[in-house]
């Protein structure tokens, strides 16, 4: 998973058209992220670890 900023407006059509603008924070799997990131719409993503937290009754 990668995030980062939004350099270019757009619409994300795998989200249901959800609008993406300038300096929104957007976040992907690596190879969403890589797609949108060649055609010019995010900046260098960073990674990102999803934490998984236990509840009392995990083991």
């Amino acid at each position: 998973m990668l995030e980062g900023k939004v350099i270019q407006d757009f619409n994300d059509k795998e989200n249901h058209l959800k609008k993406y603008e300038i300096g929104d924070s957007f976040k992907a799997e690596d190879k969403r992220y890589k797609e949108l990131q060649n055609n010019g719409y995010v900046s260098e993503g960073k990674k990102v670890i999803e934490k998984v937290e236990k509840t009392k009754t995990d083991k």
